[in-house]
């Protein structure tokens, strides 16, 4: 990280407090609000009307970086959280205009996904040596088998972003640390990208914080997860993605678990309500200290990454 990046850093975290300020008079006039589904109204009812997509800010602030960056890796993690996040603005323009949690479907979800992914390997493909890594361990893959796992890494990344996204300031809380390792374990293009979108994450917080008056939506979350995946692969660190991103993955596994369970048992539940988040608001838990946990439990496992990377 050099000095120009961290200067661009700072400013790009005071645009971005009036860009969402900007946002919330501009989403809530076109009415692209929140709807919640019926399963969480309990819960999340008073979150019906607050202004979402927010996440729009993700895709326009990296552009800061362009005039020290224009190279190879700029473009192939920019393209990871544009597109991605492309998707999500299709999923929240169609909840604004349907006027009810009803977005794309899993499976067009998943299709755009695959295409994108497959369109990024395209991109990047001649750059990369098909290697992964776990601390000093590095295995070599055959090529169709690398390409599968980038494919799968990019889906379940942007799944389980988007997934974690279901309590006020959960997402951007835990993505910090997240990004923070990553700026740790590279450098150039990839750690100035992530120390610009901590900038971002932190002035969206103070819009997304309990009780939030911006949601960053299908746009953030899918942004945030196709970044993610983009820098594991430029740092081959695929194989610690399920450490550092240990809360997604919880959270994601949480909604198969309950999903199986109640199937196999015909009706029955071993979480109060999935994804995990909401299991912890059923138990009282507040969104602040469900935020303030995760975030601990979040930093300890990036800890324990950056610790196998140095190894």
């Amino acid at each position: 990280m050099d000095r120009n990046s961290v200067c661009i850093s700072l400013f790009v975290f005071v645009v971005s407090l009036f860009l969402c300020r900007l946002l919330i008079m501009f989403l809530k006039k076109i009415r692209m609000v929140q709807y919640e589904r019926e399963e969480v109204m309990d819960l999340q009812k008073d979150k019906e009307g607050t202004p979402r997509g927010g996440g729009i800010v993700f895709l326009l602030l990296p552009l800061f970086l362009l005039p020290l960056y224009s190279d190879r890796d700029f473009l192939f993690l920019y393209l990871s959280l544009l597109l991605n996040g492309l998707v999500g603005f299709i999923d929240d323009l169609l909840v604004s205009r349907r006027r009810q949690a009803k977005g794309l479907t899993v499976r067009w979800k998943i299709f755009l996904q695959t295409v994108i992914s497959v369109l990024l390997y395209i991109l990047i493909r001649s750059f990369l040596n098909f290697e992964v890594h776990f601390g000093k361990f590095a295995l070599l893959l055959p090529e169709f088998l690398y390409f599968v796992l980038f494919v799968l890494i990019y889906i379940a990344s942007s799944n389980a972003f988007n997934l974690t996204d279901g309590v006020d300031g959960l997402l951007g809380s835990v993505s910090i640390p997240i990004l923070l390792i990553f700026a740790l374990i590279s450098d150039g293009m990839t750690a100035s990208f992530a120390l610009l979108m901590i900038a971002v994450i932190l002035a969206f917080l103070w819009y997304n914080s309990p009780p939030a008056s911006l949601f960053m939506g299908d746009t953030g979350s899918g942004a945030l997860g196709g970044l993610i995946a983009g820098m594991s692969v430029l740092t081959n660190s695929e194989l610690l993605l399920p450490i550092i991103a240990i809360i997604p993955v919880i959270e994601s596994l949480s909604v198969f678990i309950q999903v199986w369970y109640f199937k196999r048992t015909h009706g029955k539940r071993i979480f109060k309500r999935a994804p995990l988040h909401h299991h912890f608001q059923m138990l009282g838990w507040s969104e602040a200290k469900i935020d303030f946990r995760f975030f601990i439990v979040t930093s300890f496992f990036c800890v324990i990454a950056f610790l196998i990377q140095g190894w």
